[in-house]
């Protein structure tokens, strides 16, 4: 049994040491993001729930370990319902899940990013503009590029809304960040061929797509943690019954 028990402790250590990872990942990764959103829009919402959930994974590591490793059943089953609320809300986020949401997002601001460029040229490099459209930030994503000294071309190796054919259909000059400046500080010939709005879709879809296996993950990595700690309390409880007989 003492052997059973030991290796059911630091099972449940284990597990814990890989979800304080995971949740200041996630807890970063959320932050990062949330700039990117209004305030109090659904979008940013989910941000917030997300970088709770993240530090509430964390502690309810130290919760497990600490439970496990000194044989709490009060930590334990504290641990067990902490855990029960993150998987609650991870369903949540997966209920959520809406890709269209994204893309609408996305297309509302190239497009208007691309409005502004034929009315002021220079719009979709600098990205100096100041707007907020359906649930996106417009400001912080143009300052997030800024601030890196990257334009929206050379950030995504893009060029116009659907490609640099936007540009020679209206006799346009091809801006030079539409084209890949190689080792030798020469453009190349020809610039990038993807639009924007593919470009910048399939980026946000990437990271969005990351998100929801990051929560299934940590739906099962949570569901083996109760399993192993109910079974941890189980065995806790029979010594108990055991020695007070």
């Amino acid at each position: 049994m003492a052997t059973i028990r030991s290796y059911l402790q630091w099972s449940i250590v284990v597990i814990n040491t890989f979800c304080v990872i995971f949740g200041i990942l996630g807890v970063v990764e959320s932050a990062l993001e949330l700039q990117k959103y209004n305030y109090g829009s659904l979008d940013y919402t989910e941000k917030v729930v997300q970088i709770i959930m993240g530090v509430a994974l964390v502690v309810s590591a130290f919760i497990g370990c600490g439970g496990a490793l000194n044989g709490s059943l009060k930590l334990l089953s504290l641990y067990i319902f902490v855990l029960l609320m993150l998987m609650i809300g991870h369903v949540w986020k997966l209920w959520r899940y809406d890709e269209s949401r994204v893309r609408n997002s996305v297309e509302v601001m190239i497009t208007y990013t691309w409005i502004e460029e034929l009315v002021e040229r220079g719009k979709m490099n600098a990205l100096q503009y100041s707007v907020s459209i359906q649930n996106v930030n417009v400001e912080a994503f143009n300052s997030s590029f800024n601030s890196r000294n990257k334009c929206l071309y050379s950030q995504y190796h893009c060029c116009g809304k659907r490609g640099y054919s936007d540009y020679t259909v209206l006799s346009l000059k091809i801006p030079n960040s539409c084209y890949q400046v190689e080792k030798n500080n020469k453009k190349t010939f020809y610039p990038y061929g993807e639009g924007c709005l593919s470009a910048v879709s399939n980026a946000y879809l990437d990271i969005y797509r990351a998100e929801r296996w990051f929560h299934v993950s940590l739906i099962g990595v949570e569901f083996f943690g109760i399993a192993l700690t109910v079974t941890l309390i189980c065995n806790l409880t029979a010594d108990t019954l055991r020695y007070s007989y």
